[in-house]
């Protein structure tokens, strides 16, 4: 078995356990000490953990090192999209629960349904790869790919978080917000926001913040570090008393400061300056 092949095996393991114990990426991040990002770049295999991160993933997970690591079984769940629709189950083969809320014909519409979908979810995770996306169903991958193919920008390669950079190598920061569940929500930045964090922040071309209605692109406004700048001093003062800020937010009223790209509000959704 190769690295690449190692590493990928033991992501899909760290996923699998931690969704059987029903812990979020965000919780295993705070029991490890790392950043959900970090977490997710261990599970997207883009990422090799050092010692004592697979220490603290045993820990957190409540396996022993050895279980952990046990990577050497094939992994039935390395291509969990082609395994739908290359296998569908039958409502027939599977004993529902006592009181369920579909009908065996009902269940087993649905799963045609599901099948047909996943066909084109299938070519849309072949183009994210294209686009540094190994995952579309993680961290917003399928909101994320729609913005870069609108705005011509890659995934950063080995980078946190969702940087994207330009043909020129200019290095941009990526946001989505879904205003549905908050209209006044501010943009989520780290879960923790350091010096070396910040100093990023200052140090990209612009952000592009993507704001959504549920799945529906709503705006994308490009907003440059000088805007932010006022947040990021206040963010500056307070680590000057502590190690870290847990996720800061940036508030709306900065953010529409900044240049409005895409609107779907006009008929047809007016694009200016796009892509870069």
């Amino acid at each position: 078995m190769d690295h690449e092949a190692a590493r990928q095996r033991f992501a899909n393991r760290i996923r699998d356990l931690r969704t059987e114990k029903d812990i979020t990426q965000e919780q295993l991040a705070e029991l490890i000490g790392k950043t959900t990002e970090h977490v997710s770049f261990l599970e997207r295999g883009e990422r090799s953990p050092s010692f004592e991160v697979i220490l603290d993933l045993a820990d957190a997970l409540s396996v022993s090192v050895p279980y952990l690591m046990n990577i050497d079984q094939p992994d039935d769940n390395t291509d969990l999209i082609t395994t739908l629709i290359a296998a569908p189950v039958s409502p027939a083969l599977v004993e529902p629960v006592e009181e369920p809320i579909t009908t065996e014909n009902e269940r087993e519409s649905n799963l045609d349904r599901l099948q047909s979908a996943f066909e084109g979810i299938r070519e849309m995770q072949h183009l994210a790869n294209e686009y540094g996306i190994t995952d579309i169903f993680q961290d917003n991958g399928g909101k994320v790919l729609q913005v870069l193919i609108l705005l011509g920008l890659r995934i950063s390669p080995g980078r946190e978080g969702n940087d994207a950079i330009d043909a020129e190598g200019n290095e941009y920061e990526l946001k989505t917000l879904n205003r549905s569940l908050n209209k006044n929500a501010g943009v989520t930045t780290h879960h923790h926001l350091n010096n070396d964090i910040l100093k990023k922040y200052r140090a990209v071309k612009g952000w592009y913040i993507a704001i959504y209605e549920g799945i529906e692109l709503m705006e994308i406004y490009k907003v440059t570090p000088s805007i932010l700048e006022v947040k990021f001093k206040d963010w500056e003062a307070k680590l000057e008393k502590q190690e870290s800020i847990n996720n800061p937010k940036i508030p709306m009223r900065l953010v529409r400061q900044g240049e409005l790209v895409y609107t779907k509000d006009t008929n047809p959704p007016i694009q200016t300056k796009l892509p870069i």
